[in-house]
């Protein structure tokens, strides 16, 4: 039986509502207000879009993957997880590579950001089967550290590569490598049997769930994307 910490971040309160409210709020404020005039700026309008979607995403993630599929099969249950875990690494890396690398457009970038979204969790797989073949079986906590370090280092090597070309892909990539850092630390706790880690998963799924699509989507620089563009010399 569950009990302390494991059971307050197992609880309802803590896995489904306190997870919905702010998706929520943000999602009707957002559909509210509207991009403004920056929606005559490309990028801007796509992160419109962008934080409409996955805000509504995020806001279904918990009650799909907890009250939904509670009494499905574990298939089910799996396959309901797994989707949303993949939507969740893909928000992130659409985001990263159509703002950072605008000369791809839209479909290539999905793409891009498809593929990468895909090979975290195959390469996590990979390295979960290469340590129990060195140490015997191990817990299946194993494979969640195993993605969250693995989605660190592309975050990381992500922001690296585009951190000169856009400082709020850079930021949105920090963001990101922080809240998956966060998760891997707890995770080394809840298998070094150290209770204290269920308390500090909280903090990564509040940032994760509420607050990833409202600090990208206020992040972004809307003033300067309702300013029209400075023409050359030569058009004017």
């Amino acid at each position: 039986m569950e009990d302390g910490w494991q059971a307050l971040y197992r609880s309802e309160w803590m896995s489904l509502y306190a997870l919905q409210v702010v998706p929520a709020i943000f999602l009707l404020w957002a559909l509210v207000a509207g991009p403004g005039r920056s929606a005559r700026n490309p990028r801007a309008r796509f992160v419109h879009i962008w934080a409409l979607v996955f805000a509504l995403e995020t806001w279904l993630d918990p009650f799909v993957t907890g009250p939904i599929v509670a009494n499905a099969p574990a298939s089910v249950a799996t396959g309901a997880s797994l989707l949303f875990v993949l939507l969740g690494d893909f928000r992130v890396l659409l985001l990263a590579l159509f703002l950072g690398v605008p000369a791809a457009g839209l479909v290539r970038s999905a793409w891009r950001a498809a593929a990468l979204t895909a090979a975290v969790p195959v390469a996590a797989l990979l390295l979960q089967s290469s340590l129990e073949a060195l140490l015997g079986a191990l817990s299946p906590q194993v494979l969640w550290l195993c993605h969250e370090l693995l989605f660190v280092a592309l975050a990381l090597w992500l922001r690296a590569r585009l951190r000169s070309s856009d400082r709020y892909v850079a930021e949105v990539l920090a963001y990101a490598a922080l809240y998956y850092a966060l998760w891997a630390s707890a995770d080394v706790l809840i298998l070094l049997g150290v209770e204290a880690g269920w308390l500090l998963r909280i903090l990564p799924n509040q940032l994760y769930y509420a607050f990833f699509v409202p600090f990208a989507y206020l992040r972004f620089d809307w003033q300067g994307a309702a300013e029209p563009a400075q023409r050359s010399p030569a058009e004017r």
